[in-house]
């Protein structure tokens, strides 16, 4: 509020004020006058009416001035509404979303293509460990193709890029609180367990997360605390 909207309500409620009590004095006036007393109290009661007048007049003056300063008043809200909204909209421009909207576009497609190349290059070595006779192949037919490799396994079709692409989203959307996440079962993803570890969770940790839900803000915290180390 301004200062001369303030000032303007001051003075309207004082004149209010003032009125009342002139009002008062008249009505007690009046009531003497009705009574047949002297005549010293009609004509101040004449002279009381014309004070009252006069303070009607600066009433309406100072109902007057106090619109004019509610009136700029509410065009310097406005002005500020105005101001406040092109600051935030310029940050959150759709310009401003594409620039990010790329990244996790190209971010999601490094993802996905990694994803492919891992199926495909399992395939291929699991392939030639099969025609080679080798004990690496752990299993060959259908429903699961695993073979090992120092000591780990690797299984054809548990890190397609459908299934992390779709465990980033829905992480992403829980920690928003967006309406609609996609639905991922089970626990920690296995590529997930390797960004916990790298954080320093245990297992135990990370079960709990998982539980209480608040596996989803673990990780993305993780994922921003990489982002940021790897832009120093």
């Amino acid at each position: 509020m301004t200062a001369e909207l303030s000032e303007a309500q001051r003075e309207l409620a004082d004149n209010r004020a003032e009125i009342a009590e002139l009002q008062g004095v008249i009505d007690g006036l009046e009531a003497q006058v009705r009574d047949g007393e002297a005549t010293a109290e009609a004509q101040q009661l004449g002279e009381r009416y014309g004070v009252l007048r006069v303070a009607q007049l600066r009433q309406e003056a100072a109902e007057r001035k106090l619109a004019k300063a509610e009136a700029a008043e509410l065009a310097r809200r406005r002005g500020a509404a105005e101001e406040a909204a092109r600051a935030d909209m310029v940050e959150l421009s759709d310009a401003a979303l594409a620039v990010k909207y790329a990244a996790a576009l190209a971010a999601l497609d490094d993802l996905a293509e990694v994803c492919v190349r891992r199926e495909d290059a399992m395939l291929g070595h699991l392939k030639t460990f099969a025609d080679l006779k080798m004990t690496n192949v752990v299993a060959n037919a259908p429903p699961q193709h695993i073979f090992a490799l120092d000591g780990e396994l690797f299984e054809v079709g548990t890190r397609r890029p459908q299934d992390l692409v779709t465990r980033a989203t829905a992480h992403v959307f829980r920690v928003r609180g967006v309406r609609d996440a996609p639905r991922i079962g089970g626990s920690a993803h296995p590529v997930e367990r390797v960004l916990t570890a790298a954080a320093g969770m245990s297992e135990r940790q990370v079960k709990e997360a998982d539980v209480s839900g608040n596996l989803a803000s673990r990780l993305v915290a993780v994922a921003r605390e990489g982002a940021k180390e790897a832009q120093r």
